[in-house]
């Protein structure tokens, strides 16, 4: 099941399809009951590789694009939303 991305954010050819599969790893791990042993989004997004800052704005934009802006409301635009 392919994993819409309505959020903006720009994500490298490299970057889409493992953000994708971090999304449903997060989803599931929402959805099971008990001790976790799958794949989680975090270790998705450690394939990349990315800096600190980089896996900070992808898992950001992963838990948005699960739970929706409105799970995590802040003041004013979130978060995901302004990264262009």
């Amino acid at each position: 099941m392919a994993v819409p991305l309505d959020y903006v954010m720009d994500l490298t050819a490299d970057e889409e399809p493992v953000v994708r599969r971090a999304v449903a790893a997060y989803e599931a791990k929402k959805r099971y009951e008990g001790p976790f042993k799958g794949i989680t989004a975090d270790d998705v997004l450690e394939e990349l590789k990315p800096s600190p800052v980089r896996w900070a704005e992808l898992a950001a934009f992963v838990i948005e694009t699960a739970e929706g802006p409105l799970k995590y409301p802040a003041i004013g635009p979130s978060v995901a939303a302004n990264i262009r």
